[in-house]
């Protein structure tokens, strides 16, 4: 049986950790998100803009088709069971 000294140090060094692990989490998010944003930036807007409107209007054709439609819907009412 452990004496509450033991267990309070005990629950102590956890807390220790668990504040590293998210202090490390922290710095991993803000490392990934400021090389997310270098990559952005290195991308032209217009050539971003211009992949954008023709995935768009893709996908607009794709599904003015009723067949992809019908696909889709089946494949979600299967996911959903």
């Amino acid at each position: 049986m452990m004496s509450l000294r033991s267990l309070n140090r005990q629950i102590e060094l956890h807390c220790e950790e668990m504040d590293l692990q998210r202090r490390s989490a922290l710095r991993l998010l803000q490392q990934q998100r400021t090389q997310a944003l270098m990559q952005a930036q290195s991308v032209p807007l217009p050539l971003a803009m211009a992949v954008a409107f023709a995935g768009g209007f893709l996908v607009q054709r794709i599904f003015r088709n009723p067949h992809p439609r019908t696909l889709l819907n089946w494949y979600l009412t299967w996911q959903a069971l």
